[in-house]
């Protein structure tokens, strides 16, 4: 029997028909909290004859799980939600979700001084449905919903509550996309500095808009404050934060997953990756798909797990140094129980950021890093590093990005690649190591 747990506190929750719960329900306790599906171990690389990633990494889904416990009459279910709403995405956007390119850039491991053995493999994600990577985590969502409201037998489009979503950004536009394609309505709350791109886009997508303005002396993100009031009211969290909506990290993993599905076809492993951080559901994801890659024997080793933030906002290396400074060496084994006591309690840990933050990588300057736990939890496993970089370095990737890639890239979506200019001053490659960055959004 399939459940769900929290990857915090460990409670259990049974799943039944219809919509499961999104949220731990002992989330208001002030500890860290997000509600996981508890599933059978998938298998090794997925199915490779799939390109869709929703397809070929099915038994990492939950919706594909409660399908197949419904019997025969429901096997199909999955892939034909998946394919059907597929359909309507690339109705939409011309675009569909598929197998992300994964390469060696020549250009990137040549500046690094590589090898032909080492290298910088670059996931490409910004020709993705909305631009990014946010479209994995909220079809993955979808796909629940939809798969729900079948077995509950509720009949499409009836009595939907809207959903619901805080972003200044990709991950609005990918709601959008994902959102109208299904036919769902949407509440976008987004800053009053919103670029004009974006809110043209929301509206030529029937998002309803509601603009957010920071208060003098508030501290915390005024748009997930007024989000978390319309969940409270009724609407569903289809959002990029694991605590409001445990099953946006379903869909994240699949891009880890396929990344180093391809690292290991071609015969190398990375020695150390490269996540950027905003509210930290894709470094979550990645977290999750790195430790699914070590369980099924994908890796023979654990690679060293660095995250990417902004001297501008940087509350995840706040965190690590909290948590460096409580429990030692960062090599000391923590047990499950320590992972508790640290998840019971986030205050000591994780707090909005008390300044305005303000970078040209303006996609990752979250007051608070949502998904900060399991982010930590890699580093300290890995021996990684939570990284602050200057606003120089996020200059110099994005242009080093455009320049050696030739992907349309932004400068958040190139963040990675700043945290890797930042950590080779201090601790350079080899030449005979393989690294990995994300590219994960388009300029716009």
């Amino acid at each position: 029997m399939i459940s769900l747990r929290c990857a915090g506190c460990g409670f259990e929750v049974p799943l039944t028909e219809g919509m499961p719960p999104f949220v731990c329900p002992k989330h208001s306790d002030g500890g860290f909290h997000v509600l996981r599906p508890y599933l059978p171990l998938p298998s090794v690389g997925g199915t490779p004859a799939f390109a869709h990633p929703f397809l070929r990494f099915a038994d990492r889904m939950l919706a594909y799980h409660r399908c197949r416990e419904y019997g025969l009459a429901h096997a199909e279910l999955y892939h034909s939600t998946v394919e059907k709403l597929t359909e309507q995405v690339t109705h939409l956007t011309g675009k569909s979700f598929s197998h992300t390119p994964l390469y060696r850039s020549d250009s990137l491991s040549d500046w690094f001084g590589l090898s032909e053995r080492g290298g910088v493999y670059v996931k490409d994600e910004t020709q993705n449905p909305g631009g990014s990577h946010k479209g994995r985590h909220l079809f993955g969502i979808m796909v629940e919903l939809l798969v729900g409201e079948t077995l509950s037998h509720a009949g499409s489009g009836t009595h939907r509550p809207p959903l619901a979503i805080a972003s200044c950004g990709n991950a609005a536009l990918a709601a959008a996309v994902v959102a109208k394609a299904a036919h769902w309505p949407l509440q976008v709350f987004i800053p009053d500095d919103a670029e004009a791109s974006v809110v043209s886009s929301l509206r030529e997508l029937d998002a309803t808009i509601t603009v957010c303005s920071r208060s003098a002396g508030e501290t915390g993100d005024p748009c997930y404050r007024r989000f978390v009031e319309a969940v409270k009211s009724g609407a569903i969290p289809f959002c990029c934060q694991g605590p409001d909506n445990g099953l946006t990290l379903d869909g994240g993993q699949t891009l880890m997953a396929e990344a180093l599905s391809d690292m290991v076809s071609l015969e190398t492993i990375p020695a150390r990756i490269f996540v950027q951080v905003g509210g930290g559901a894709l470094a979550a994801s990645c977290a999750l798909a790195v430790e699914t890659a070590l369980c099924t024997g994908l890796l023979s080793h654990r690679p060293r797990f660095f995250t990417v933030q902004t001297e501008s906002v940087s509350p995840l290396s706040r965190a690590l140094a909290k948590l460096r400074a409580e429990y030692g060496p960062q090599g000391r084994i923590l047990s499950d129980a320590e992972w508790r006591q640290i998840a019971a309690h986030k205050a000591k840990y994780m707090w909005p950021w008390e300044s305005v933050p303000h970078s040209a990588a303006h996609g990752i300057l979250d007051d608070e890093t949502y998904d900060w736990l399991p982010c930590v939890k890699e580093i300290w496993k890995s021996n990684g590093d939570a990284l602050t970089v200057p606003e120089s370095a996020i200059l110099a990737a994005h242009d080093l990005a455009k320049r050696t890639t030739g992907i349309a890239v932004s400068a958040t979506g190139s963040a990675g690649l700043a945290g890797l200019l930042t950590e080779h001053k201090h601790s350079p490659l080899h030449p005979d190591e393989n690294v990995l960055i994300l590219l994960t959004g388009v300029a716009r």
